[in-house]
């Protein structure tokens, strides 16, 4: 382990997972590394070698967000298949980093145990039943927000300030090369005024709208608005896709297989993502590209930005019903937002169009 320079501030970092909730810890990450006093007068700074020393734990899979990040300079993971042993050697490493501050994003027993085991004098959490493991809690806001704003509650807690909301995700131009193989042999998706992504699938039933539903949807852009409709999928769920395809009446395109960071190029370079609430639709919003989610118990204002290029629909039920159905989001209700939406989403298509290459994200420039 690199050794400590004596005037850096040692900061640990705990999300240990999901994908989504990981990216979205990264803001906090870059607010963390401005510092506290220069982020207070000039938000923009780069405090150079004496910026804190950030360290992130999360689950190995955490490597398909935060490989590259700029504002960490340690990645640590846990073996989630690791046994006490396993547990106990990664809590000593911890330990003997002598970390100066913890931020626990997670909260559950598992993170609880790793940062009092950190034995760091100031340790950081929302409230909950494990507070003892923690030298500070706070409560969660009783009012819902937007899950980057509250977490960074917690750093204003922790003496820092943060107020950029963007996500912070990088791809490289070799991660464009799914993109840039599939319109050249589909040339028709590079030419069409409009390139939507629909994301139908979610591993759970209770978070995806009806496929039916999704397939009128894309029928209806392709003919009322001449766009390029492509289905995203991941590992195991082309078949969903298959199903959805087999509904439409007009032409659409399944994405091709691509990695994590090939996804977030690949909507990079498309112009609207329109999907239910899962890791995609914070990629989508971490590459910046307009976005609509669709919610049924899960809170939209939690999980959506919420803001000009980004918007949510809540299913009807939410708050009515102890399990809100998707299928209570009507297809006139989608459309009508879509077109609300149209203005924008239209003048960053023709915006992107201008600089006809999509730049690659480093992180630095978000």
């Amino acid at each position: 382990m690199a050794r400590r320079q004596a005037d850096r501030q040692r900061i640990l970092v705990i999300q240990l997972r999901q994908l989504g909730d990981i990216l979205l810890t990264t803001p906090c990450v870059r607010a963390l590394k401005a510092g506290t006093d220069v982020a207070a007068e000039n938000p923009g700074a780069n405090l150079g070698e004496h910026a804190p020393e950030i360290v992130f734990l999360s689950h190995p899979m955490g490597r398909l967000v935060l490989s590259d990040n700029p504002y960490i300079d340690e990645h640590v993971t846990y073996d989630p298949n690791g046994g006490w042993r396993q547990e106990l050697q990664l809590a000593q490493q911890l330990r003997s980093r002598r970390f100066d501050l913890v931020l626990d994003f997670m909260n559950n027993p598992r993170s609880a145990f790793y940062a009092r085991m950190t034995g760091a004098p100031r340790r950081l959490a929302f409230r909950s039943a494990r507070w003892p493991a923690y030298t500070q809690t706070i409560a969660r806001p009783h009012d819902a927000d937007y899950i980057v704003r509250e977490k960074f509650k917690l750093l204003t807690a922790g003496g820092f300030q943060a107020s950029d909301e963007r996500l912070v995700f990088t791809w490289t131009e070799a991660d464009a090369k799914a993109y840039r193989d599939f319109v050249a042999v589909v040339p028709e998706v590079a030419a069409a005024p409009l390139r939507v992504v629909l994301s139908a699938t979610h591993r759970r039933e209770v978070r995806k709208w009806p496929l039916a539903s999704y397939a009128a949807l894309a029928d209806r852009l392709v003919r009322d608005w001449g766009a390029a409709v492509l289905w995203l999928h991941g590992p195991g769920e082309e078949g969903v896709v298959d199903q959805a395809m087999a509904l439409t009446k007009e032409r659409t395109f399944k994405m091709p297989p691509t990695s994590f960071r090939g996804m977030a190029a690949f909507l990079a370079h498309c112009d609207l993502f329109i999907g239910n609430s899962n890791g995609p639709s914070h990629v989508a919003v971490a590459v910046d590209t307009p976005s609509l989610q669709l919610h049924g118990h899960t809170r939209a204002a939690s999980w959506c930005p919420l803001n000009q290029r980004h918007q949510a629909l809540q299913s009807p039920e939410f708050g009515h019903k102890p399990v809100p159905t998707m299928d209570a989001i009507t297809l006139d209700a989608v459309w009508h937002k879509l077109e609300v939406m149209r203005p924008m989403i239209t003048a960053a298509a023709a915006a992107k169009r201008d600089h006809t290459v999509v730049q690659p994200s480093s992180g630095r420039n978000l």
